[in-house]
């Protein structure tokens, strides 16, 4: 089975709510399911089974789902703090305190750490299902995207998209995020078969 990526056309319009809703489907369907999301930003945490910390969204994820709970679900949680910081927790351990800046600029050091735990997950169940963060396609960040953009990409997830019309604009909002995604990651909405 395909695994799915969760995009939506800005913050807060319903993906944690799709993917858990997704996920129970597919579990539903006879699958073994696990939902995963690369990096939050998130001050709403909770403690897994593990002793690890991961958001509060993917742990009720897992809950619904009835599945074990572990930072592999969230590997990397950033708590929002003053002046541009952050926690940084990774692999459900708390790091230290991190300027904007300097995430970003390490960036590319925190790609295994997101690989480790997809795999690792992928492993172990039949689908995940990803939510992604914010929108796919703001431009600024699309090359810092690890929740969305880098998912897709890397594993070649199908994309299901989420707008929430009372924001007004939904339909702008979905071509635009269509139109602005890598041609690449286009293709993914337009095919409707099981390869």
């Amino acid at each position: 089975m395909t695994n799915i990526s969760i995009f939506g056309t800005s913050s807060d319009v319903g993906k944690s709510t799709i993917t858990f809703v997704i996920a129970k489907i597919i579990q539903d369907l006879g699958y073994s399911v696990a939902p995963f999301k690369a990096q939050n930003v998130s001050n709403n945490a909770h403690v897994c089974d593990d002793g690890s910390e991961i958001g509060i969204a993917q742990y009720f994820q897992a809950q619904v789902l009835k599945i074990k709970t572990s930072y592999h679900l969230n590997p990397i949680l950033l708590k929002s703090g003053k002046n541009s910081m952050a926690s940084l927790i990774l692999e459900g351990k708390a790091i230290h305190n991190i300027d904007v800046r300097s995430y970003y600029k390490n960036l590319d050091n925190l790609k295994p750490i997101v690989d480790k735990a997809y795999e690792y997950l992928n492993s172990k169940y039949d689908c995940l299902v990803c939510e992604g963060a914010g929108s796919p396609v703001e431009l600024n960040l699309m090359t810092k995207d690890l929740s969305n953009i880098y998912i897709a990409s890397k594993y070649n997830t199908k994309i299901i998209l989420v707008a929430n019309i009372q924001k007004g604009g939904v339909f702008a909002s979905i071509y635009g995020v269509y139109n602005l995604l890598p041609k690449k990651l286009q293709k993914k909405y337009n095919r409707c078969d099981n390869k």
